[in-house]
Formats: structure tokens, C-alpha cells, sequence
């Protein structure tokens, strides 16, 4: 099969065409010392901005609001820390006045009980410097003084323990020797001698008798 073949036609513009189409005009002349003009760029439209979300005003609330309360709870803090030092402080001072009031108090009680003794020991050096005395004003010098200090005892609370005759008690009584219960005619258990005679203050022991017990 034979393929046709295509022929050339030529195109005639005629000339009087060309005459009369526009020419692009020519630039415009530039002046010395004048910028050139440029032509801006198309500048795009400002878009709108989107709302916020649902819920992003409440939760902007709800965050500065619980920064508020955590601002607060810092300044609570802070004054009850405050309260608690200035607390601790005055506890310690209270604690330091007490001990120094108790401590002048066992001092003042030390110096009244001593002033009183003085007494008694005043009464001792005036029997002993006493020219001349016999055994029997002497006797009685001491037996004065004995008694001037037995009152000063009782006035301090100080009371002597009964023991002999009694029962054996070992609370206040301190066996330092036995005896037989028929030797000494009493019943066992019971207090026959005072070796050393016993005190206490009140319930309270001050110093036990020390005594024989028959067995």
C-alpha cells in the first residue's frame, strides 16, 4: 500500500499585514538621578484567623485561676512556717524561765534549810566554849539542841518512823540483826531494837531504820 505524501503549502503574509500589526512600544526612557519604578508584587489577601476551639477560654480560666490558688496556698504556707518558728522560739524560752524559776527555787529552799541549821550549830560552839560546865549542864546543853533540831526537822515535814514494837516492815524498816522471838518475849516478826532511828518525809522515805528482828 502506498502512503500518500504531504505537500508543503507555503504561507504569504502580505505585507501590508505586517504593516499594521502594533509594534510593543519602547521603554521608557530613564531620568538621571530618579529611581527606576518597580512594579509590586500582588501582596495576598490577610486570611482570617479561626476561632478558638470549644473549651480553650474555660480552660485558659481554669489554669490561671488554679495558678491564683496555688499563689495562695505558697502564702499560707509561708505563714504558717513563720508562725511555727516564732512558736518553737517561745516554747524554748518558756522551757529556759522554768528551769531557771525551779532552779532558784531548790536554791532558795537550800539556803532557808541551811540559815536554820545555823541556828543549831550556833547553840553546839556556845555548849562547847561554855567555861567550867559539868557533865550533867552539858547533857543538857546537847539534849536542847537536839530538840531545837528535831523542830526544826518537823517544821520542814520531817517525821521519825515509828519501829519498835512494830512489825517488821521491810517499806521502811532494815533488818541488821535477829533475835529469838522467845529470847525477847514477843512475837515473830516484830521490830525488838532501833540500831538507828528512821525518817520520811510525807509517804515518802527519807532514810529507814535500821533495826533488830526477832525470828
Amino acid at each position: 500500500m502506498t502512503v500518500p505524501t504531504r505537500k508543503k503549502i507555503p504561507i504569504r503574509v502580505k505585507k501590508q499585514e505586517l504593516e499594521e500589526r502594533p509594534a510593543s512600544p519602547p521603554p521608557a526612557p530613564v531620568e538621571e538621578g530618579v529611581p527606576p519604578v518597580v512594579e509590586a508584587e500582588a501582596v495576598p489577601a490577610p486570611v482570617p484567623s479561626s476561632p478558638p476551639p470549644e473549651g480553650a477560654a474555660e480552660a485558659t480560666g481554669t489554669t490561671g485561676e488554679a495558678v491564683e490558688e496555688l499563689e495562695k496556698a505558697t502564702e499560707e504556707l509561708e505563714m504558717w512556717k513563720d508562725r511555727a518558728l516564732r512558736l518553737e522560739a517561745e516554747m524554748d524560752n518558756f522551757r529556759k524561765r522554768q528551769r531557771r524559776l525551779a532552779e532558784d527555787r531548790v536554791l532558795a529552799d537550800r539556803e532557808r534549810l541551811l540559815r536554820a541549821f545555823l541556828a543549831v550549830a550556833d547553840d553546839l560552839a556556845r555548849a562547847l566554849s561554855a567555861d567550867g560546865v559539868d557533865a550533867e549542864s552539858l547533857r543538857q546543853g546537847v539534849d536542847l539542841t537536839y530538840q531545837s533540831m528535831m523542830r526544826l526537822l518537823s517544821q520542814e515535814g520531817v517525821e521519825p518512823i515509828e519501829a519498835e514494837g512494830q512489825p517488821f516492815d521491810p517499806a521502811w524498816h532494815e533488818a541488821v540483826g535477829t533475835v529469838s522471838h522467845e529470847e525477847a518475849g514477843v512475837e515473830p516478826d516484830t521490830v525488838v531494837e532501833v540500831v538507828q532511828p528512821g525518817y520520811r518525809i510525807g509517804d515518802r522515805l527519807l532514810r529507814p531504820a535500821r533495826v533488830i528482828v526477832a525470828t
